[in-house]
């Protein structure tokens, strides 16, 4: 995998856990009230990390981000929170580049929540996202991607709406999509438009 062009020294990851394979008492050892959140930023911070964005539900606990090694995000995670890194790694998933793009999207579109097509989630992602960009945490790639999955959310509602078989075509849909994603050049991707990226959903 190349090493993405919009950081200079860091690669960009999605880390973390969720109900497929951490049960409820895992999950609550990492998860995150609202001053955790700020104290991992503010660490993110002092750690050099130049973007990112941590998510917390009863679902799932998440960290994009920028960073030269994931055991960095991991590192986060575990300071503010209960869990151990050796929980972390019995239970957690690390994608890196387009996967953790990819898994942003799926996560955003509803396809990774416990009841299929659920949005909910978009919400916190708009949440964390903007406690992010308050501190200083979400660099212009990051804020680029962020949009491009709350547009594509809401083009996926806007279709579902209108389809016999909703579940059905949201998957074909996300799967199109996705094939699209994996031959779409990272410089490509950075320098497009937001809309165009979310056109490359609404076309498919």
């Amino acid at each position: 995998m190349q090493k993405y062009n919009v950081s200079k020294s860091s690669y960009f990851y999605a880390i973390g856990l969720s109900y497929k394979k951490a049960d409820a008492d895992i999950r609550g050892h990492f998860s995150l009230s609202e001053e955790g959140k700020l104290a991992l930023l503010n660490q993110a911070k002092e750690n050099n990390i130049e973007s990112l964005v941590v998510t917390s539900t009863c679902n799932r606990t998440e960290i994009y981000g920028f960073a030269q090694h994931p055991f960095q995000l991991i590192k986060l995670l575990c300071d503010n929170t209960r869990g151990t890194v050796e929980e972390f790694q019995e239970v957690a998933y690390i994608y890196k580049n387009k996967e953790a793009i990819s898994h942003m999207f799926r996560v955003g579109s509803g396809l990774d929540s416990q009841i299929l097509g659920d949005f909910e989630i978009i919400s916190q992602l708009k949440i964390s996202a903007k406690l992010s960009r308050k501190h200083g945490l979400l660099n212009p790639f990051s804020e680029r991607l962020i949009n491009a999955v709350i547009q594509a959310s809401n083009v996926l509602k806007m279709k579902l709406k209108s389809h016999r078989e909703p579940l059905r075509f949201l998957l074909l849909l996300y799967n199109t999509f996705l094939m699209k994603l994996k031959i779409l050049p990272i410089k490509t991707f950075y320098s497009l438009e937001q809309e165009k990226l979310v056109e490359i959903l609404a076309k498919t």
